[in-house]
């Protein structure tokens, strides 16, 4: 596959998003990072044990961009 184009992600580190399939469908969170073919999340109301906001990824065709 050399020489393929990679698609372009309309997104930017600090976007908002929602999660629209996969466990955590429907939950909102800020871009941290931007992979090829993941983005790295931190979510607003999903929290660890000890109380920190969760960071997971997730994949480009299971969230979409939100305005807020």
């Amino acid at each position: 596959m050399a020489g393929a184009e990679k698609p372009e992600i309309d997104l930017k580190i600090e976007d908002r998003i929602e999660v629209t399939k996969g466990q955590y469908e429907g939950e909102k969170a800020d871009v941290v990072n931007i992979y090829n073919n993941t983005i790295a999340v931190q979510f607003d109301d999903v929290f660890q044990k000890e109380g920190i906001k969760l960071r997971t990824v997730v994949k480009h065709d299971s969230y979409k961009k939100i305005t807020s």
